[in-house]
């Protein structure tokens, strides 16, 4: 049986209302009155409802998620990084998988304002115009997780994707590779245009032409990436570069398949860094990045801000540092990075 709000207010011979400003720690109660209630408490053994307490308090100490795949393992081990900061902080999280719909991502994002959540972490790929001008409008704190607003309208925390995606390219320019291609998932995305920018200054400024057709977009999974090896060939690809573990793992299965030797006739590193590369045979090289850390200091900032908002329309003094530190990377955190060549780059 669920003991609700009602049989507290019963038990105690107080009103419903009473019980609320008990549970919201509100001091308009007499003191013989609030420990009558609490013992009822405890004799029930009620449990509040945060979202009901969000009701009086504006304050639901809830964070929503938007996942775009709920069985992506980044994602994944980002919401590990997420929810180790956000027990830290007494942060309830709610997950919602927008299988990357745009319609789907708008009902999610309805159902977070409705249930007072204090923010959003979002891990989409892109977020549409519409959603962006909704969430702006509601004036609920955004943080973006491992991907990238336009001109920074969103705090985000990521790597340095155009640096990271120039000095990878730049050194296999150096190795003696000239014909390196790029796979992305969507060439609208600001990962993706970040990761391209970085790719077309390595290569102009190591005075190799830019070949447009070396840039294959439209593959993110292992599914629809079984055919993209005959791609790679057709365009003479010496290196592939992939946004994704599971892209990468494809092309060297079917490289495999088809006897292609790894990586003496073809190098393939990956953007990601999943625990999906620990398990494969030969090694996938990667541009490490930290995908927990990723979600950790997404929670820690969502945190800095949701206090720094909160303080402001309250009129009262919040930290100084949280703040500066806001402000210091222009919206835009970038966590460090690194190159790991394992068994699929010479």
């Amino acid at each position: 049986m669920t003991i609700t709000i009602y049989d507290v207010a019963k038990e105690a011979k107080v009103s419903m209302a009473t019980v609320s400003r008990v549970v919201n720690n509100n001091p308009n109660v007499k003191e013989d009155t609030r420990l009558r209630v609490q013992e009822v408490i405890k004799k029930l053994r009620y449990t509040p409802n945060a979202v009901a307490r969000g009701l009086a308090s504006k304050k639901t100490t809830t964070i929503g998620i938007v996942l775009p795949d709920i069985a992506d393992l980044s994602s994944a081990e980002i919401v590990s990084g997420i929810e180790s900061v956000a027990n830290m902080y007494k942060y309830n999280i709610i997950l919602a998988n927008s299988c990357d719909d745009k319609e789907i991502e708008k009902s999610i994002f309805n159902s977070f304002v409705s249930k007072q959540v204090d923010g959003i972490i979002y891990l989409g790929h892109s977020l549409s115009d519409s959603s962006k001008n909704y969430l702006h409008d509601t004036q609920i704190p955004v943080v973006l997780a491992g991907n990238i607003g336009l001109d920074s309208e969103f705090y985000s925390v990521n790597i340095n994707y155009e640096k990271a995606a120039y000095e990878v390219t730049k050194e296999f320019i150096e190795k003696g590779s000239k014909n390196i291609s790029i796979i992305i998932n969507k060439y609208e995305s600001q990962k993706a245009q970040r990761i391209i920018k970085g790719y077309k200054e390595a290569l102009a400024d190591c005075k190799v032409e830019f070949k447009s057709n070396l840039i294959v977009d439209g593959y993110k999974t292992y599914k629809d990436s079984n055919q993209i090896f005959k791609t790679i060939r057709n365009i003479n690809a010496e290196v592939v570069i992939t946004m994704f573990d599971e892209v990468a793992l494809s092309i060297m299965h079917q490289a495999l398949d088809t006897g292609v030797n790894i990586p003496n006739e073809l190098e393939i590193i990956s953007f990601e860094n999943t625990k999906l590369l620990d398990m494969t045979r030969p090694k996938i090289s990667s541009i490490f990045q930290p995908i927990f850390d990723v979600g950790a200091v997404s929670m820690r900032i969502l945190t800095k801000v949701i206090d720094v908002e909160k303080a402001k329309r309250k009129g009262e003094p919040y930290e100084k540092e949280d703040l500066e530190e806001l402000e210091a990377h222009d919206n835009e955190m970038y966590l460090p990075y690194r190159i790991i060549h394992r068994q699929t780059t010479k």
